[in-house]
């Protein structure tokens, strides 16, 4: 608390005054005379004023009155700190003074006017003292175990040890904590890392045991605190055939279902065609086998069958030297038609299927979800997939069916192609 007193008449001369203290209040000036009737203000000729540093006893309620037997004007500035609630009554409150960003209280009151100041401290409002604002945890799935890290980024407002739960058959690799490794051990899953106030950085690492089986998961983890942004990758085998995938909103996902059902559709038109001899089945397994391999090389086979089929509505109408382009056009697009065929067997006999997956950059060797928060446990994602071996026995199996099914195009194809002459047009018979 400060309190001056300052000059306003006479404009010269001496002037010896007694200030009474207010009730608690506790002058720490060494230089200031404190007598019976208060602060001993004695102003020199030349003075202007008069100051003193006090300190007040803290209290709830604090009352103000304005003397009417003094020779003063008192004027009642009270500076309100930022953790205190600050409520007046009395009288009104003149205009704010300029507290450089603090609310300042002034008040100008007439003598005899009292002012009652009731002062609290709110209330600390119960909360976490731990924050994750971004969490990492990726997960490699090898043939008989699986190897996960989880990177996070944490604030914190005190100093403490801090749990978290990780699959109860996780082997702990290494806790590191700002780039320093800690000696920790987990204990059925559960191991406690120092926690240091501020912004820090940890990475744990651990082991499960265990072969790919048809539903994996990323792991069970439990934060044990609120997070953000978490990231979930999930690197695949390149032993499995990905079927499906689940897990948070924003993720990955497997288009290949939706692309067969269209395929089902087109297959069914294209199957009550009579323009080849190929029926609905024909279509379907032929698309199939090319599908999850490539699609280009599927166009290209599609388009020289139809090419074939349509060729005698409109081949008659062509000029002769149309009519040697086209036999060319047909002949490259037999060879293309052939050289899709072998690619298209090649990529899915010695490849990976194409299962079309895709969301936050996710691709079918590794699959990534997010999750905006979570107040303790890591949204978790799955994936459905099987051995590789079916695929390539599948794919084995349409290759064959494929090779005897051209054996009996085939010759269709020759007639279509030779039937009104290989280069020169042959006359139609009268």
């Amino acid at each position: 608390m400060f309190t001056f007193a300052g000059r306003v008449a006479p404009m010269t001369g001496a002037i010896n005054v007694d200030i009474p203290l207010i009730e608690g209040e506790a002058v720490i000036d060494e230089a200031v005379v404190v007598g019976t009737a208060g602060v001993q203000v004695a102003l020199d000729p030349t003075d202007d004023g008069f100051g003193w540093q006090s300190a007040l006893s803290r209290r709830a309620t604090m009352t103000l009155t304005a003397p009417t037997d003094r020779p003063w004007q008192e004027i009642w500035h009270i500076d309100i700190g930022n953790p205190w609630t600050v409520q007046f009554e009395g009288i009104p409150q003149s205009l704010p003074a300029d507290g450089g960003g603090r609310r300042v209280a002034v008040f100008h009151p007439r003598p005899g006017e009292t002012l009652t100041v009731s002062i609290a401290r709110p209330e600390g409002l119960t909360g976490d003292t731990l924050a994750f604002d971004e969490v990492s945890v990726r997960t490699t799935l090898g043939a008989h175990q699986r190897r996960s890290t989880m990177d996070a980024s944490y604030r914190s407002t005190r100093g403490t040890s801090h749990r978290i739960r990780l699959p109860s058959s996780a082997q702990l690799d290494s806790v590191t904590m700002d780039g320093r490794t800690e000696p920790v051990v987990a204990v059925d899953g559960e191991l406690v890392v120092p926690v240091l106030p501020g912004e820090h950085t940890m990475r744990i690492a651990w082991t499960e045991a265990g072969e790919p089986g048809l539903r994996v998961q990323t792991p069970t983890v439990d934060l044990g605190a609120p997070a953000s942004d978490i990231i979930t990758t999930l690197e695949m085998p390149s032993n499995r055939w990905l079927l499906w995938t689940g897990g948070p909103t924003l993720g990955p996902a497997v288009l290949y279902w939706p692309e067969l059902v269209a395929l089902i559709l087109i297959a069914i038109i294209l199957g009550r065609l009579q323009w080849t001899p190929l029926r609905t089945h024909h279509w379907l397994l032929l698309s199939v086998g090319f599908s999850t391999s490539s699609w280009l090389a599927l166009a290209v086979v599609v388009a020289w069958l139809i090419a074939h089929g349509t060729r005698r509505s409109w081949g008659a109408n062509l000029s002769e030297p149309v009519y040697r382009l086209s036999q060319i056009g047909f002949g490259l697009l037999t060879l293309a038609a052939f050289a899709a065929i072998l690619a298209g067997v090649g990529t899915g006999l010695l490849g990976n299927p194409d299962m079309h997956v895709t969301g936050f950059s996710s691709s079918g060797g590794e699959l990534r979800w997010f999750a905006d928060r979570t107040t303790s446990a890591i949204p978790q994602g799955s994936a459905l997939s099987v051995p590789l071996g079916i695929y390539k026995g599948l794919i084995l199996a349409w290759a064959l069916w494929l090779s005897f099914a051209l054996v009996r195009w085939l010759p269709w194809v020759w007639r279509r192609f030779a039937e009104q002459g290989l280069w020169y047009r042959t006359p139609p018979a009268e």
